[in-house]
């Protein structure tokens, strides 16, 4: 009997048209490293006097379902897009073919929702969660290595079948980016010296628990947008520790190019940069980590704007 393998597990998607709904149309069959998306229904305990005899136990109850969890997807040309537009709503496209620019922009008073299918074919079972919206995105910056990101969803149902609700899944093309493509700006200028970063974006995510016979959740509520982070860099010029000093804010952009028409860059336009040690901690290099906020800016009219450059048509991500 064959048992489920994680090389050939699949995870399709594809967006509701009714929150909670899952479409009929086929699904999109997406990258991804891991994936822990699920439901979780736990036991509680029944203290109930005088049921048996002696101190043994009443019978536990099953509690609310809760569908969530996180995946970790490659930072790729064309699938990352879906991945943004369930975090920040659908894009204003521009550009001509094949030269697309989609600008995903935060602060958008309504979310979308995706349902998403995690397939295990060798037992086989299907997991189709529903009503699943992006709550949080974490990326990491560095030297080298491959560029990941990682998604927090939440969603309101979850149903378990031996075939797939997928129908004929579509696949994009995979291009990826890395971490060696990486570039931090601050003011439209790079910023040199950085040998890391973290930038984490939430929706603030509220599960709503209402009285229902499915014991499911009634949806789940976004709240305040932030942007959060950390810059470190060596200690070769006082740039990032004048701005901290000074408590004003600058315009920063993290972004992976392959060339001039295939990148993806997200820009804060509204930074404020936590006051820094800088800590001298033997013969080596010294350096310095700031953390920092964003907060929404009058002028870009938005705390935070991630722009993709593809060859991809605005249809694909509306």
């Amino acid at each position: 009997m064959p048992r489920a393998i994680g090389a050939n597990c699949r995870l399709l998607m594809l967006p509701e048209d009714t929150y909670g709904t899952a479409p009929t149309d086929d699904f999109r069959r997406m990258p991804f490293l891991s994936c822990d998306l699920g439901a979780e229904q736990p036991l509680l305990d029944a203290d109930v006097l005088g049921v048996g005899n002696g101190r043994d136990p009443a019978a536990p109850f099953l509690d609310t379902v809760t569908v969530q969890g996180q995946v970790v997807v490659p930072v790729d040309l064309n699938n990352i897009g879906h991945w943004l537009r369930l975090l920040l709503g659908p894009p204003v496209t521009t550009g001509t073919s094949p030269n697309f620019i989609h600008s995903f922009g935060s602060g958008a008073a309504a979310l979308p929702s995706n349902a998403i299918e995690i397939g295990y074919p060798d037992v086989p079972s299907y997991d189709l969660c529903t009503g699943v919206r992006a709550d949080t995105m974490e990326l990491d910056f560095s030297p080298s290595g491959p560029a990941t990101a990682t998604f927090g969803l939440m969603g309101q149902g979850s149903t378990r079948g031996a075939s797939s609700a997928g129908g004929a899944p579509t696949t994009a093309a995979y291009t990826a980016f890395n971490k060696a493509q990486g570039e931090i700006s601050r003011g439209g200028s790079p910023l040199a010296q950085v040998s890391g970063a973290r930038l984490s974006y939430a929706n603030s995510m509220e599960m709503v628990r209402t009285i229902r016979a499915d014991r499911k959740v009634e949806g789940v509520d976004p709240g305040t947008a932030r942007a959060t982070g950390q810059i470190t860099a060596r200690f070769a010029d006082t740039t990032l520790l004048t701005q901290a000093q000074n408590g004003t804010p600058a315009e920063f952009a993290f972004a992976f190019a392959i060339d001039a028409n295939r990148s993806l860059t997200i820009a804060l336009h509204e930074v404020y940069l936590a006051l820094a040690k800088t800590p001298i901690e033997g013969p080596a290099g010294v350096e310095a980590s700031f953390e920092f906020r964003a907060a929404y800016n009058a002028t870009a009219t938005r705390m935070m704007t991630a722009a993709l450059r593809n060859q991809q048509v605005g249809t694909e991500y509306a």
